[in-house]
């Protein structure tokens, strides 16, 4: 491995480490090194779905001692998280001597504020760790601890929290969404909260408590049929529903093309064994990525 050239990292995503070797292999990409759940590379930065986060222009930095690994990253930042992979003790020694960006659960949607001067290490070894400044998500472990909602009528709108977490924007008062395959209604819940109307359209009706709150409508009927000539603009395309991917794509594709979707969030479900080339082809379309709240899915940003 070159020393400290164009290094970044990646963490596969919690129980799906079969999926993104299969996405890396898909790509053509070796990693350099691997310790756990991070696999290092050189080279420019790929977006993988299966990466719970993304760590870029890595350093790697020998830690002879404790007091050595604090000289070292203590110039680099000023607040640090400290990322356990090997080693939790002696990293966690070496925390308590730098100053600790704590990460706790917040109410949504108060953003994470993760300091301009973050950083990050986790230790490969004894005596070497990884350093970095730049992650792809607000924490860069990759996690997202929210103050949960009792009120909500399904456990699904932490996705959408974390998704619109991660984008930094929300809907906001008075803009038009459209939730496809909403029932019982926990995303279109989390966009009446904020303020926006949201119509949300499937077979089965909404959990009566999110059809009463304000700015809601409801379409009883298939949400593939919403096609972009027959809704018109919308602020917010949103769907959590379970679709096979190929007709999925075939779907967004058009609202994209269409340009009538503003911002999109799209779960992307997969039944079976999850297809690297499926993925790619969301790809050429926005972003795709695996949030903490995830399960076998994807989610797509656009």
């Amino acid at each position: 491995m070159s020393e400290n050239k164009n290094l970044w990292a990646a963490f596969a995503a919690e129980g799906f480490g079969e999926e993104f070797e299969r996405e890396l292999e898909f790509h053509g990409l070796q990693a350099a090194r691997q310790e756990g759940a991070l696999y290092l590379f050189e080279g420019e930065p790929k977006d993988l779905g299966w990466a719970a986060v993304t760590w870029r222009n890595a350093e790697l930095i020998p830690v002879a001692s404790i007091n050595a690994g604090v000289k070292a990253l203590r110039p680099r930042a000023r607040v640090w998280r400290h990322v356990s992979l090997n080693e939790h003790r002696r990293g966690s020694l070496l925390l308590e001597q730098l100053r600790e960006s704590k990460l706790g659960p917040v109410h949504f949607p108060t953003p994470f504020a993760a300091p301009k001067a973050l950083g990050a290490f986790a230790l490969l070894s004894k005596e070497e760790l990884l350093f970095s400044r730049e992650f792809d998500r607000p924490d860069p472990a990759g996690r997202m601890p929210f103050v949960e909602n009792k009120e909500a009528p399904s456990r699904a709108y932490l996705k959408l929290w974390e998704a619109f977490t991660v984008r930094g924007e929300y809907p906001a008062l008075g803009e038009r969404a459209i939730d496809l395959g909403s029932c019982p209604g926990g995303w279109t819940w989390v966009v009446a909260s904020l303020g926006a109307n949201c119509l949300g359209v499937d077979r089965s009706p909404f959990d009566p408590r999110v059809a009463a709150m304000p700015g809601v409508e409801f379409k009883s009927g298939d949400a593939f049929q919403m096609t972009p000539e027959k809704t018109g603009a919308v602020d917010w395309l949103l769907s959590d529903v379970i679709c096979y991917p190929d007709k999925l794509f075939e779907f967004i594709e058009a609202w994209a093309k269409s340009g009538l979707a503003r911002r999109m969030c799209i779960t992307i479900k997969f039944q079976g064994e999850a297809d690297p080339a499926v993925i790619a082809k969301f790809q050429t379309l926005g972003r795709v990525l695996h949030l903490a709240h995830n399960k076998h899915e994807l989610t797509f940003l656009r």
